[in-house]
């Protein structure tokens, strides 16, 4: 990817490819490393801690992750992953930041494999995860470099995002009504979905309040709007992971997140695409070969390891099945 940033530095007119740009991608790829490191110091922590509890014992299994130095540690690299998106949003534009964070899913496969191969009992990737994780990181690189995006406003278009904002509080609310059914079928997909759309939001709100000088982000209404998405969105997230199996979830969710903050960019932020055949054309195989290795790595991801801790999202699963 390093390749990506030296095009990025060297394309386009005036306003395109500037050193901005190229830092963005920069902070982008080093948040999704840090989300990655979390999430398998997370993932490890949690499966060893939960192998002496009964299934569902949520609570105690977060007591004892609190008094785990390597999950502990794991949250550490959580925290740095999210100001290393901010400082990304900051700098460059949603388009290009959102879609280099799903990177984490690769990331995170090759960190898992390198840690795995040291315990025989456990599971290395296979050779589809590996093909999957390839056609991410190829057409990742195609869209970043072919997209070459105006960098739009600093900040948020107020009426737009409340539009966005107010239209993924319906779909969640919608998704929550449908989960609350005793009875209802695909939960964890449903649910799923509300925290997808929650979290390609909450990266429009993060990139308008770190637009915001620090004094000003506490009389920010942007501010409070991030902090009730964030928290409904792992809400969710977790909600969606309790309801059902991970490979229900986790794919929709992944191929959401960047897609929905990439298609409002425009109406929120006025950003827009690089124009000609060429670059629409590369736009559109990048997109396309995102979501679909995204979903597939995802899913395979999901299957062979359902007790793991989420992707890209850092907190605690619930508790595995006793071995």
């Amino acid at each position: 990817m390093g390749d990506v940033v030296e095009v990025l530095a060297a394309a386009g007119p005036p306003g395109r490819g500037s050193p901005n740009l190229a830092l963005s991608v920069l902070l982008a790829l080093l948040s999704a490393c840090a989300f990655a490191v979390s999430t398998v110091v997370q993932h490890r922590a949690a499966t060893v801690a939960g192998q002496d509890l009964p299934q569902g014992a949520v609570l105690r299994l977060v007591g004892k992750l609190v008094r785990n130095k390597a999950w502990i540690g794991g949250q550490a690299a959580a925290l740095a992953g999210f100001c290393l998106h901010a400082a990304a949003l900051k700098f460059g534009p949603v388009v290009v930041v959102q879609p280099l964070l799903s990177g984490g899913l690769v990331i995170s496969l090759a960190l898992g494999a390198l840690v795995d191969r040291r315990h025989p009992e456990r599971l290395l990737p296979e050779r589809g995860q590996w093909i999957a994780a390839g056609v991410v990181a190829v057409t990742l690189g195609l869209f970043v470099v072919s997209a070459r995006p105006d960098h739009g406003g600093a900040y948020a278009r107020p009426g737009p995002l409340l539009l966005c904002v107010g239209a993924a509080a319906a779909v969640m609310v919608l998704g929550a009504v449908w989960a609350l059914r005793p009875r209802a079928a695909h939960k964890a997909l449903v649910l799923g979905l509300g925290a997808g759309f929650g979290f390609g939001i909450t990266g429009l709100l993060l990139k308008d309040v770190v637009a915001h000088p620090p004094g000003e982000l506490l009389t920010s209404w942007t501010t409070y709007l991030l902090l009730a998405s964030g928290a409904a969105s792992i809400t969710f997230a977790q909600w969606a992971y309790q309801s059902g199996q991970l490979i229900e979830c986790l794919p929709v969710m992944a191929i959401l997140e960047p897609l929905v903050a990439v298609g409002l960019a425009a109406p929120v932020y006025g950003e827009r695409l690089a124009p000609g055949w060429l670059a629409t054309t590369g736009q559109v195989v990048g997109v396309v070969g995102l979501v679909v290795g995204v979903a597939v790595l995802a899913r395979r991801t999901a299957a062979r390891d359902a007790t793991g801790v989420p992707v890209a999202v850092p907190a605690p699963a619930p508790a595995p099945p006793p071995t």
